[in-house]
């Protein structure tokens, strides 16, 4: 069974079939991208997706019977009188049109100025760096959408690139014993990482952990670092650091030990926090 993801403008999520994507009252314009496509597209454009995307449409007004014209017998024929109303009936549709063109004018007016003074998301902040005095084409929104997606993709998996901890020259006794120690943890991304935990080791002479500590390190900002204390030990001559857990909202990246990934192509991709 196919499978879809959906953007929001600021993530991806999925994948969802097409019964998932039927309760979310898509519309014509979400992006959708699925195995097959080389670039994200729009719901309206997937002839599977058409017959789920939420409608807009409004019924014509009701014109009250009463008003009708219920006699069963037809007006008297009056040739002058016929070819008046010829003439009063072309006034009338010109009329009628004008109207419809100048209401359409309008709706297009007020949709624009909508859009121009709604609050701008990350994401639409990122895609106006385009120059542009117009709505973003289509094809270059979604071109955008998959770029953002690959670079995430990327991050994770590779994190260990991006991602690191280590000590800083902390204070260790000839007799054992290791005081100021801290953990800090190197952020080289675009995102915030919103937690990682690590485990650390106080290494005596024969090579094993004293005892072992988990640290966690919360909001590390994007292209920076930050550090948090550890509990000073009194024994030990070195400190060894592990990950053994990252989470990243943002970039949808879950890293945690064991087999829960289940996707071979892009393994640390998650929703939720692992």
């Amino acid at each position: 069974m196919k499978k879809y993801f959906i953007h929001n403008g600021e993530t991806e999520n999925g994948p969802f079939n097409i019964e998932e994507l039927a309760t979310m009252q898509i519309k014509g314009d979400t992006p959708i991208w699925y195995e097959g496509l080389s670039n994200w597209t729009t719901a309206s454009n997937v002839e599977e997706l058409k017959s789920i995307i939420a409608s807009n449409a409004l019924p014509p007004k009701f014109d009250n019977f009463a008003n009708q014209n219920t006699s069963i017998h037809p007006p008297n024929f009056n040739k002058t009188n016929t070819e008046s109303q010829v003439v009063d009936e072309s006034k009338k549709s010109k009329t009628i049109r004008n109207v419809v063109i100048g209401l359409s004018v309008l709706l297009l007016a007020i949709i624009a100025f909508s859009f121009m003074t709604s609050q701008p998301s990350s994401a639409e902040i990122e895609l106006s760096t385009i120059k542009s005095d117009s709505i973003i084409k289509e094809d270059k929104r979604a071109s955008i959408n998959a770029a953002i997606t690959e670079k995430n993709k990327k991050y994770r998996n590779n994190w260990s690139d991006y991602i690191s901890v280590a000590t800083n020259d902390f204070t260790y006794y000839n007799i054992g014993g290791i005081e100021n120690l801290q953990i800090i943890a190197t952020n080289k991304t675009e995102y915030k990482i919103d937690e990682i935990n690590v485990t650390v080791c106080y290494e005596i002479d024969s090579g094993e952990c004293y005892k072992t500590e988990e640290i966690t390190i919360y909001n590390i900002p994007p292209n920076s670092q930050k550090s948090e204390n550890a509990p000073n030990s009194s024994r030990g001559k070195n400190v060894l650091v592990n990950i053994v857990g990252i989470y990243c909202d943002k970039m949808n990246f879950g890293y945690a030990p064991g087999n829960w990934a289940n996707n071979s192509d892009d393994p640390y991709f998650t929703n939720v926090k692992q």
